[in-house]
């Protein structure tokens, strides 16, 4: 499967701007990121690769009314908050999602 990691950078930047000039943002956090299945969805392999790198994973049913919506949630530990940093995490966790069957779905930060 092919991926766009240029417009994935792109509206990561995008958000951390708006996000930036709207808020006070820390300096560090954990950063929290959600992939949902595509048709050749691998959850065990994937969590499998995930928590293998230090990831805090849970896998759940999503909640928007579709019965058969899975979302896995990785969150990373606690890192250093910067556009750069966060699509790092977003392309890395991407290129193993894709080969699992599953596509990025956001991102969001978690302060402790």
């Amino acid at each position: 499967m092919s991926f766009d990691y240029d417009a994935q950078k792109a509206e990561t930047e995008r958000i951390w701007a708006e996000w930036s000039a709207a808020h006070d943002l820390p300096e560090a956090a954990r950063v929290d990121l959600h992939f949902k299945p595509g048709p050749e969805a691998e959850a065990t392999e994937f969590i499998g690769w995930l928590e293998d790198r230090g990831f805090e994973v849970e896998h759940f049913t999503d909640d928007d009314g579709d019965p058969d919506g899975e979302v896995i949630e990785a969150q990373t530990p606690t890192m250093t908050l910067s556009a750069a940093a966060i699509h790092a995490e977003e392309r890395r966790t991407t290129e193993a999602a894709l080969r699992y069957g599953w596509v990025p779905d956001g991102w969001g930060f978690m302060v402790e």
